[in-house]
């Protein structure tokens, strides 16, 4: 399969290509005490806001606790995934506003190989549990006791040999991040929570539905995906095979951009979300940009952003964004 995807031009993912991570929103148990109202939901390229308006349909006040799940970093598949920062707690500079105002957040953080939470050892040994940044560990400059004792725990993988025929190692746990905070939601009232934070975006120097490329017989399970995963129409094509061109080569320098969104947890609450709005903002008007829209009706385009609403909107697919364009 490699020799495949280098002889047809697709580049590998393992270099210059980045897996994007599936994030969301807010999160908490199904409750029938809560509606909410509305949620105005933004998603562009460099940053994801969205505003939600809750409604305790009760006559006593509700206390609830609310997360914002953070995806699972696996360890072993670290180079392949875009951070957007290099914080080792909070990877995506999320912050959260109830009513105007900041509101605080405790962050847990695990790591975990398999069932078993690995957290005290490396804190024991001084290492941090997300290694990114400044942080980032350099398994052969740590005391070869220390790489013993991670190895046989199964905290380290291997990770091919060195020229002089020496095993190589590295990190191999997941991280698990959740930040929640007790929301207390008064009898009868609108609480306005928002919250931003930086997506995490994947990326490919080219794209694979460029018409050299996705006619090729090797690529062709791969084509299919992204056809049904972001609902890719023909007119779609069109436009891109008109900017393309017909050369083997990416004259055109296209490229990918690929966001996820878990919407789902949005269906969490008492009965639908009675006005539900998305605008994707792609960065420039030049962009194309393909997503499964479902229950959503296209409203209007203005400039360069997208936008689609619903009523009575009830959740039941995850987004999954592209973006083909000069970047």
């Amino acid at each position: 399969m490699v020799a495949l995807l280098v002889a047809t031009g697709w580049p590998a993912r393992a270099n210059d290509s980045a897996a994007e991570l599936s994030i969301g929103g807010l999160k908490l148990v199904r409750t029938n005490d809560v509606s909410m109202e509305s949620e105005n939901l933004r998603i562009a390229l460099d940053r994801i806001s969205v505003r939600y308006q809750f409604t305790n349909v009760t006559a006593k006040p509700v206390t609830l606790t609310v997360a914002f799940p953070l995806p699972d970093i696996d360890l072993s598949e670290a180079e392949n995934i875009a951070l957007p920062s290099n914080d080792p707690i909070n990877f995506v500079d999320f912050e959260t506003k109830v009513d105007g105002s900041p509101a605080p957040l405790t962050v847990d953080q695990r790591a975990m190989v398999g069932n078993r939470d690995v957290s005290a050892l490396l804190r024991e040994l001084k290492l941090p549990l997300l290694p990114i940044g400044g942080r980032e560990i350099r398994v052969s400059d740590l005391p070869a006791a220390t790489r013993t004792r991670l190895a046989d725990d199964g905290l380290l993988m291997p990770a091919g040999m060195t020229d002089n025929g020496r095993q190589q190692y590295a990190p191999g746990w997941v991280i698990k991040t959740s930040a929640v905070r007790q929301q207390v939601f008064p009898p009868m009232r609108t609480v306005t929570v928002e919250h931003q934070y930086r997506p995490s975006v994947g990326s490919s120097p080219d794209t694979i539905l460029r018409s050299n490329l996705r006619r090729s017989s090797a690529l062709g399970q791969e084509v299919a995906r992204y056809r049904k995963e972001y609902c890719v129409q023909d007119a779609f094509l069109a436009e891109l095979d008109k900017r393309a061109g017909g050369n083997q080569i990416n004259s055109a320098n296209l490229q990918e951009r690929r966001i996820s969104y878990v919407l789902k947890t949005g269906a969490n609450w008492a009965g639908p979300i009675r006005s539900f709005k998305l605008t994707i903002d792609p960065g420039g008007s030049d962009r194309l940009v393909s997503f499964c829209p479902g229950r959503l009706k296209a409203s209007s385009a203005t400039g360069n952003t997208l936008e689609y609403t619903a009523s009575d909107f009830k959740p039941d697919a995850d987004l999954k964004i592209l973006v083909i364009g000069i970047f």
